[in-house]
């Protein structure tokens, strides 16, 4: 068994890979509930993902994590701007994505992907280009969903955060292979629990 002094060394020198796991499931708690409070920890645990992905090489994914902390600050903004009108009268602002959207937001996952993944081979030393792209525009595309409060945001988290889980796995960042295991597990509570509120289109 690890000694006590080997497990308060694993933590010193994994203390902002653990911290960024505590906000990231705090983030996805208070997505669950819809409450405005996810953007605060989203943002928070994003920009430390920034560093460690840089760190482990997952380039892409690290600018990513960039554009998360952007469109957090959106997110907010958004949400904010979304519950005067419910204190108004417009109670449920939960969504399905209209169709079109739906195909639009497939399409950017794809038109996204290819540049980037051409980008990481060419001018990077990634050893992960495809799913280190497609897992970056998948989670551009998803969040701004979920700034839009679509509910089918969700599905496309659950396979966003397993396909990330693996990729942890192989880059060795255990903790944050369990958090993207959390974040699937969540991903499908959360899709329940919108769905109970889920206004029609």
């Amino acid at each position: 068994m690890p000694s006590l002094s080997g497990a308060l060394l694993w933590i010193q020198q994994h203390y902002t890979e653990i911290f960024a796991v505590i906000s990231g499931l705090l983030y996805v708690f208070f997505a669950i509930k819809g409450n405005i409070l996810l953007w605060f920890f989203g943002i928070v645990s994003s920009a430390l993902y920034v560093g460690i992905f840089m760190h482990a090489g997952i380039f892409a994914y690290a600018v990513l994590y960039v554009y998360y902390v952007l469109i957090g600050i959106y997110g907010w903004y958004n949400w904010r701007k979304t519950a005067g009108k419910s204190e108004a009268g417009t109670k449920n602002l939960i969504l399905r994505t209209p169709a079109f959207h739906l195909g639009i937001c497939l399409l950017a996952i794809i038109v996204i992907a290819v540049p980037v993944y051409f980008a990481l081979k060419g001018f990077t030393t990634s050893d992960m280009p495809l799913t280190d792209a497609v897992l970056t525009s998948g989670g551009i595309v998803a969040t701004w969903m979920l700034t839009q409060k679509y509910i089918e945001q969700w599905l496309f988290w659950i396979i966003i955060d397993l396909i990330s889980c693996g990729a942890m796995i192989y880059k060795e960042l255990y903790p944050s292979a369990l958090l993207f295991l959390v974040y699937a597990l969540m991903a499908v509570l959360g899709y329940v629990q919108w769905k109970k509120e889920l206004k029609p289109l």
